[in-house]
C-alpha cells in the first residue's frame, strides 16, 4: 500500500480553492474535497503488523490542533516534466513542531526512517498539462496577492494512494484526534 500522513482541508478553505477550478487552461484540476497537506510520504508499506506499528505511533501523537494559513501559489517542476500548481501554506511553529511529532513517532514507535528534507508545506491543486509560461506567470500573478482563508485542522489523517484512472484516489485508513 502507499501511504502518506496527512492535514485534510475543509471550509471555508476547500471552498476558495473551488472557486480557483478552471481559472488557468492546461490543468487538470484536483478535487477540492481531497486536498490535503501532507506531513509524510510514506510510499509502498506492506504487512498488517507494519500498519499496526503505524497506527500505535500515530495514536500517541498529542498537540493541539492546527491552523493552516494559506500563501501565495506556485510551482513544482516534476521529473516527467510535468508541473504541479499549488497553494502554499505557512511554515508555522505549530506546524512545524506536528511535522516533527510526527517523524519523531513514525521513527521511535515504528521503527520507520525517515527520508530527511526540508518541509515545504503545501496543497497540490493541479497538474499542468499544456504549460503556457505567459499564462501561467499572469495567473500566479492574479492569485498570489488574494489573500485565502486560514482553516482550523482538528486531527491527522493516514491516507492510502490508490492510482485512479486520471489522478490518485484517497483513502483514508485511520483518523487522529489532536486536541484531547
Amino acid at each position: 500500500m502507499r501511504l502518506f500522513i496527512a492535514l485534510g482541508v475543509g471550509s471555508p478553505l476547500s471552498d476558495a480553492i473551488a472557486a480557483m477550478r478552471g481559472s488557468l487552461a492546461g490543468v487538470r484540476w484536483v478535487d477540492p474535497a481531497t486536498c490535503h497537506v501532507t506531513l509524510r510520504f510514506l510510499g509502498e508499506v506492506s504487512g498488517r503488523d507494519r500498519l499496526d506499528e503505524i497506527d500505535m505511533a500515530l495514536s500517541a501523537i498529542r498537540a493541539p490542533s492546527i491552523i493552516l494559513r494559506p500563501e501565495a501559489p506556485g510551482v513544482f517542476q516534476r521529473d516527467d516534466g510535468r508541473q504541479t500548481l499549488w497553494i502554499g501554506i505557512e511554515r508555522s511553529a505549530p506546524l512545524l513542531h506536528l511535522h516533527r511529532k510526527v517523524d519523531t513517532a513514525l521513527r521511535r514507535s515504528a521503527g520507520m526512517e525517515i527520508e530527511r528534507r526540508r518541509f515545504m508545506p503545501h496543497i497540490a491543486i493541479g497538474t499542468i498539462t499544456s504549460p503556457a509560461p505567459d499564462l501561467l506567470a499572469s495567473w500566479l500573478a492574479r492569485w498570489s496577492p488574494l489573500p485565502l482563508p486560514p482553516v482550523e485542522v482538528p486531527r491527522l489523517t493516514l491516507f492510502r494512494s490508490l492510482r485512479g484512472p486520471d489522478e490518485p484516489v484517497y483513502e483514508s485508513l485511520a483518523e487522529y484526534d489532536l486536541a484531547r
